[in-house]
């Protein structure tokens, strides 16, 4: 399959609509969304429901047209994003790399091994991530490191919060090169197939949320890997730190929608009533319409947030675009009102996702409970995705950006400090 020069030309086709993207792949979602609950109380990974994305298309969905794909830039996808996650958040989170992973090869330069690695997307395969890991290296550095001898370079080491790894085809690894590579002291991120002699996958995340995700612990042992397959981190500000947030903001706003959803669906369908309720039936009653209308105000703003941060990504992009007349202080400027709306987007959707999902339950009495509702999931969920970057730290970047000009911070990293 050949790429022209450029990976990222405009299509000639005129974009397909949001709304009729969300459409074409609203069955497939739906289809992913009968079996949520279930997967829940069970802890059934979802490999049948990630392989119904691969079959669909949906996961070269932001790929060119030439190659197969439908071209959607991102205001499209993180609404295809939340859409997935008001079915399963597990399986929009898993997909995070999956879809950065094309964000950075698309907006980066295209080399042939560039066009190599979408043409292997094109073709079906999922992009996974082995970044973070538990153990003793301080921030910004990693234990798994990069070595060369006679038959070529190897990482070793073990990560942890591998989300996706276990349902992809390959991952992409963080890790520090010794002086044997001669690549220097900077982590370089380095290319595996999962299928590689030497990589094994451990489904050992015990979080109590995003139970599905495959975020467990991914190792390396006398992996071997080809030179093409390490790639230098970026050099230049880009937009990839707000991109990633925001898939995680996109699952957060899909549960906020869910919860609507439920409580809508439970008063519905409840019979039994109070002795002191305002109404012989909960759908009737005043106070349990004005709950609904609270949750449904509180999905209204994680949804305006989302779509206020994504707007300043799609412009960030826009600016580093190949063929974009924007100069290098305003492709800085874009970069960096993206990344404040996505720290100030956080600071919305999580508390308002989180408070819907506990003022669900007074919609209703005990028999909310139920563990043949689940309903639980959705707090649960939404807690595992509002810890992978707390929002404390978020406001207090914000304030000191808008008090002193701080700059705000665009990808950060954990470790011993």
């Amino acid at each position: 399959m050949t790429l022209p020069p450029s990976v990222l030309e405009n299509d000639s086709e005129p974009r397909t609509s949001i709304r009729d993207i969300v459409e074409r792949y609203r069955p497939v979602f739906d289809e992913i969304g009968a079996g949520a609950v279930a997967r829940e109380n069970e802890r059934r990974l979802p490999f049948a429901e990630v392989e119904l994305l691969r079959a669909s298309g949906f996961t070269r969905v932001t790929l060119p047209r030439e190659l197969g794909g439908d071209a959607v830039d991102h205001l499209a996808l993180f609404e295809l994003l939340a859409e997935l996650a008001r079915r399963d958040p597990n399986v929009a989170q898993l997909l995070r790399s999956h879809f950065a992973f094309i964000d950075r090869t698309l907006h980066g330069e295209a080399p042939p091994t560039a066009r190599a690695r979408l043409a292997r997307i094109a073709a079906g395969a999922i992009y996974g991530n082995a970044t973070f890991e538990r153990g003793s290296a301080s921030v910004g550095s990693y234990a798994t490191t990069l070595t060369r001898d006679e038959r070529g370079q190897r990482p070793d080491g073990r990560k942890f919060y591998s989300t996706g790894t276990l349902f992809a085809d390959v991952v992409g690894v963080l890790a520090t090169p010794d002086a044997t590579t001669g690549l220097g002291p900077d982590p370089v991120s380095v290319l595996v197939a999962t299928d590689a002699p030497g990589l094994t996958r451990v489904d050992d995340w015990d979080g109590f949320g995003q139970r599905m995700t495959g975020s467990g612990s991914t190792i390396f042992d006398g992996v071997r890997v080809a030179a093409g397959d390490v790639l230098a981190r970026a050099a230049v500000p880009g937009h990839a730190g707000a991109f990633v947030q925001l898939v995680l903001l996109a699952a957060l706003t899909g549960i906020g929608r869910a919860v609507v959803d439920d409580a809508a669906r439970f008063a519905r369908e409840r019979t039994r009533s109070y002795s002191h309720a305002s109404a012989d039936r909960p759908r009737h009653d005043p106070i349990v319409q004005e709950v609904v209308g609270d949750l449904s105000a509180a999905s209204f703003a994680a949804d305006a947030a989302l779509t206020r941060a994504v707007t300043a990504l799609q412009r960030a992009a826009e600016a580093q675009h190949p063929h974009s007349s924007s100069g290098e202080d305003d492709r800085t400027a874009a970069i960096a009102a993206a990344d404040l709306a996505t720290a100030q987007a956080q600071l919305v959707v999580i508390p308002a996702v989180l408070r819907a999902a506990t003022d669900l339950f007074e919609v209703g009495g005990a028999s909310a409970l139920g563990e043949s509702l689940a309903l639980d999931r959705h707090w649960r969920n939404a807690r595992a995705l509002s810890s992978h970057n707390p929002a404390r730290y978020k406001a207090r970047i914000v304030g000191d950006h808008l008090i002193n000009s701080t700059p705000i911070v665009a990808w950060w990293t954990s470790g011993e400090a």
